[in-house]
């Protein structure tokens, strides 16, 4: 790893402003930069004063108003959600006058080089922290969790003042970067790193193996007196487990590619390391399954409490039916023990027959036995479901109703969102090879500026798929407005 002796001043400009918690990914580079004994000053948006966007909030009428309109088929309401949503993506997307405003200011002490993490929302303010540095002839990296995907990177590119985008895990790179980039030399060549000279020609950047190696993450910069509750972040592995639904885009962004597990020990002490540092003992896992690896998952729930006494957690997992899966009613009692609050998994459907055509790896039943078990453990129990799955029929919604009815009392939350295409998903791969299987997907189009694919889902007109779907929707407001247990309250909208 390079070091420098003259402690080269960097800004850190952190965009994620959709978690109540701190940027995890940019507690591991600001630690890596640190080591390598660079001065980072980090800007992160809740601590200007940025509201936080939040999700998964005891709903009112309104959503559900919301809700008809965007899953609506009819035409005239078709076009108004579509208007509507651009609108509101629009809004949403447009830089807030205070981090503006910081950032002119942290410009006016001429920082040797500028990085930036960012979501693919936030085209617009890149653009416009490139332009700025540009003028004051600072140096700009770019990097987020999609841009290891070319065709997205490419459509980067165009932003002026932007130096180059970085697509991978980059804790034991960066700091190479960040000298080349402050001697002048150009990062073209480099694994996982887009210039405008080397576009075409970007090696990947291999996924990080031996994440026991990587050093506790520096989130002492963020601004934890603002955050409604001091929860911290941590990932006990990368990537998926089960990494075969056929539309998730988790497992193609740059750390979710292969499954890798850090290991037991890493993990606790990390926990207890940020613990003590940060004086919480409220913990949220973002892996995108934690049962993943068994032996890291049961070896939590027996000793989180060892090294965090009265820890409490929230994790999302995955309800796979090969064999065992770490989600019996025994473990999940003895999970609940061990600090486990509130768990989310995606059901996605009731309809076993479309859970199959999304490779989800699940059984119906197994999902129904897991709710069930983890109502009667007393978790907090939230999951994502999808509408408008390529095939689906009216009789697979009155499957996912009638599952709905049976199970409503031991869900907290629902998500329920509309298919959304990704590139590079094996949704993506068929869809190429075989476009002809989804034939009520019309006017297909991909954006790669926000990867996302666009088009018009334009099934028959049947009136009993209709009746399921607005049936759906009335469980979904129903169940969303129930009031959250005590003890899951404070972990509300964090998955």
């Amino acid at each position: 790893m390079d070091t420098i002796k003259n402690t080269p001043e960097l800004l850190f400009i952190d965009l994620n402003n959709f978690a109540a918690y701190p940027t995890l990914a940019v507690g591991y580079l600001i630690r890596s930069l640190r080591d390598a004994n660079y001065s980072v000053r980090l800007l992160s948006p809740l601590a200007l004063g940025v509201p936080a966007f939040t999700r998964d909030n005891p709903e009112t009428w309104k959503d559900q108003l919301m809700r008809r309109l965007y899953f609506s088929g009819h035409p005239v309401m078709r076009f108004s959600r579509d208007f509507l949503r651009e609108q509101l993506a629009k809004r949403n997307a447009k830089p807030h006058p205070a981090m503006l405003a910081e950032i002119d200011k942290a410009l006016t002490a001429k920082p040797d080089a500028i990085l930036i993490s960012s979501y693919l929302d936030h085209y617009e303010m890149c653009r416009l922290i490139g332009e700025k540095a540009k003028e004051k002839g600072i140096p700009v990296l770019l990097g987020g969790p999609f841009f290891n995907l070319n065709k997205v990177t490419e459509q980067w590119l165009a932003l002026e003042g932007i130096t180059a985008i970085v697509g991978g895990e980059v804790e034991f790179e960066l700091p190479g970067m960040v000298s080349d980039l402050l001697a002048g030399k150009s990062l073209a060549g480099r694994a996982g790193v887009f210039t405008r000279e080397s576009r075409q020609t970007v090696q990947a950047l291999k996924p990080l193996q031996q994440l026991n190696q990587l050093p506790v993450p520096d989130l002492s910069d963020f601004p934890w007196d603002k955050y409604p509750h001091k929860i911290i972040p941590i990932m006990s592995g990368r990537g998926c487990g089960w990494g075969a639904c056929t539309f998730c885009g988790d497992v193609v962004s740059a750390n979710g590619r292969t499954f890798r597990s850090r290991g037991l020990k890493a993990v606790l002490d990390e926990l207890a390391a940020q613990s003590k540092a940060h004086d919480s003992k409220d913990f949220i896992f973002l892996d995108i399954k934690l049962n993943s690896d068994l032996e890291l998952w049961y070896g939590l729930i027996k000793n989180i409490q060892n090294v965090v006494p009265g820890a409490r957690w929230i994790a999302t997992v995955h309800v796979n039916h090969l064999g065992d899966n770490g989600l019996d009613k025994d473990t999940l009692i003895a999970a609940k023990k061990a600090g486990l609050t509130r768990i989310s998994f995606g059901l996605e459907s009731g309809s076993q027959a479309l859970l199959d055509s999304m490779k989800k790896g699940t059984k119906v039943e197994e999902a129904g036995d897991f709710l069930k078990h983890a109502y009667e453990a007393g978790i907090s129990v939230r999951t994502s479901m999808m509408q408008g799955f390529p095939g689906e029929t009216a009789e697979d919604l009155k499957l996912t109703v009638d599952f709905i009815n049976e199970h409503e009392q031991y869900l907290d939350r629902i998500r329920l969102s509309r298919f959304k295409p990704l590139p590079d998903t094996p949704f993506d791969r068929i869809y190429q090879k075989q476009p002809d299987r989804f034939p009520y997907m019309k006017h297909f189009k991909w954006d790669y500026k926000l990867a996302r694919g666009l088009y018009q889902y334009l099934p028959p007109r049947d009136k009993q798929y209709r009746a399921n779907k607005n049936q759906l929707l009335e469980q979904v407001y129903k169940i969303n407005r129930k009031t959250l247990r005590n003890d899951a309250k404070e972990f509300n909208g964090m998955m």
